[in-house]
């Protein structure tokens, strides 16, 4: 089941202005121009000050070089220092509000456990590349496992052992745009994976749990949606469980690798494919040119 979320529900009302979309060369590269998207403008006012809630924060990072001495985490009343960034070198940080004070622009900022607010300086957004500047196989797999905007597919990959990843199958499980003359009236033309005779597209799978007074059909793809305090491994771990429930254990999944099938994955988990200098939110550019901002399936 697809779902829309914030960002991509107003990067939509953007896309509708875009001057077109590059045809899509031999099913391996593209060249694409959309128009830039910066949906996190959506909420600032005078003075940088700007807020969105909790499930539409951007992604940012810490700044290792801005932190590798004391750089601080503060309460509401700017008080008290609660943590230090440079314990924190390596941490995913979800940024819900900004605002000057003292001439400084500071975040609002939550990751897992730790929250509070800190000079926007240490933070630096984060940035996925965009699908169609791949060539290879080899190039794509490298980004994966090195790349900081990645988190997510790694913990996920966990789950995988020994799958091929393929740049080509993972195009079309994101919904990478191919027609070159596109317009709000004609639409923007995606690949799909009905192009694949034999596929199990994950994102769709579910299963629902019933208590005494609810039942809550959880997706795939809620799964990797979920609230910003989730961990990327907590969110993994979710979604194995519900690949479990529908028989696909450990086991079938290592079957299905052993027959032929390889592994399309594409997590953008609100990133931005490009940033001002300042890193700003509002400056964040989200026009990527896929569909979707998950994809997981398995397709021979």
């Amino acid at each position: 089941m697809f779902k829309i979320n914030r960002r991509g529900a107003i990067w939509l009302m953007l896309l509708a202005v875009a001057t077109g979309i590059g045809l899509l060369q031999s099913g391996t590269q593209a060249s694409a121009k959309i128009t830039a998207s910066y949906p996190w403008k959506y909420g600032l006012k005078k003075n940088y000050s700007w807020k969105q809630p909790k499930d539409a924060a951007p992604v940012y990072y810490t700044k290792v070089k801005k932190t590798q001495k004391s750089a601080y985490i503060w309460n509401k009343k700017f008080t008290k220092k609660t943590h230090n960034l440079k314990n924190f070198p390596y941490h995913t940080w979800y940024v819900q509000q900004s605002f000057k004070r003292n001439g400084k622009v500071y975040y609002k900022v939550y990751g897992g456990k730790v929250s509070g607010y800190v000079w926007h300086g240490y933070l630096t957004p984060a940035i996925s590349r965009d699908l169609p500047s791949f060539t290879s196989n080899k190039a794509y797999v490298k980004y994966l496992k090195t790349n900081p905007s990645q988190k997510l597919s790694r913990a996920l990959l966990k789950y995988f052992p020994n799958a091929t990843v393929d740049l080509t199958l993972t195009r079309h499980a994101a919904g990478q745009y191919v027609n070159s003359q596109a317009t709000p009236l004609k639409g923007y033309q995606a690949m799909t994976l009905k192009d694949y005779q034999h596929v199990i597209d994950l994102t769709k799978l579910h299963f629902k749990v019933t208590t005494s007074r609810t039942v809550t059909d959880t997706y795939v793809q809620d799964a990797l949606m979920d609230p910003v305090l989730t961990s990327n491994a907590k969110k993994a771990k979710q979604v194995n469980k519900i690949l479990v429930k529908n028989g696909y254990t450990q086991k079938k999944i290592a079957s299905l690798i052993n027959q032929g099938y390889k592994l399309g994955i594409y997590m953008n988990d609100n990133t931005g494919v490009s940033a001002a200098k300042s890193g700003y939110p509002w400056t964040i550019n989200t026009a990527f040119n896929v569909q979707n901002d998950y994809g997981l399936c398995l397709a021979k």
